[in-house]
């Protein structure tokens, strides 16, 4: 493991902030933010996230490659879950909540059925993320931006306008959000959603 001086380690983390919009100045709160870069002639997508701790502010960074998909019988699933997973996937409508602490494989395993569907069965998929973790030209793919009003709820919205059959939400943050992606898993949309945390009240 090498270590780095602790002047080169505070120029690397506000190189990576300034990369990833970050504000390089706020040291006194977490911040979170994204960037692209290409390794290998391969695109990587970086989610960063700062935390000030009592002595230096602290980085961390989640690698997600964009051109690899892993196929749905390859991932590290028992063959009963996969076969469960893909019985699933025909129905019309209903809702799959995905789990688990950070780096368990939520994303990944939800990005391999997402294309599994499409591949088998042809589907319209629309997904609201914060931010995109990975970049599908054949999906359609909306970002949050609570600066310009697009909220987790106020997307939601938009996206029933566009008829999908598929939704995939990166998390839900409100008891509104909530109350609207039920309502759409029992009206005809397969809603398939990523939860870090639960949501009190609801």
């Amino acid at each position: 493991m090498e270590q780095l001086s602790y002047g080169y380690f505070e120029r690397l983390i506000s190189h990576f902030k300034f990369l990833s919009g970050l504000d390089i100045g706020e040291k006194r709160r977490p911040q979170n933010g994204s960037m692209d870069i290409m390794i290998q002639q391969k695109i990587l997508h970086l989610r960063l996230s700062t935390l000030p701790s009592a002595y230096s502010e602290s980085l961390a960074i989640r690698l997600l490659p964009q051109e690899e998909t892993i196929d749905m019988h390859h991932l590290s699933l028992f063959p009963e879950s996969v076969d469960q997973l893909c019985n699933l996937m025909v129905r019309a409508s209903g809702l799959i909540l995905f789990t688990g602490p950070t780096g368990s494989g939520k994303t990944t395993i939800l990005y391999s059925l997402l294309q599994y569907i499409q591949s088998q069965m042809k589907r319209q998929i629309v997904t609201l993320e914060d931010p995109v973790e990975k970049k599908v030209d054949s999906f359609l793919q909306m970002e949050i931006n609570e600066k310009a009003g697009i909220t987790y709820g106020e997307g939601f919205k938009s996206i029933l306008r566009h008829d999908p059959d598929v939704i995939m939400i990166g998390e839900i943050r409100d008891e509104e959000t909530a109350k609207l992606v039920l309502r759409a898993s029992l009206t005809g949309h397969l809603v398939m959603l990523i939860e870090h945390y639960p949501i009190n009240g609801i």
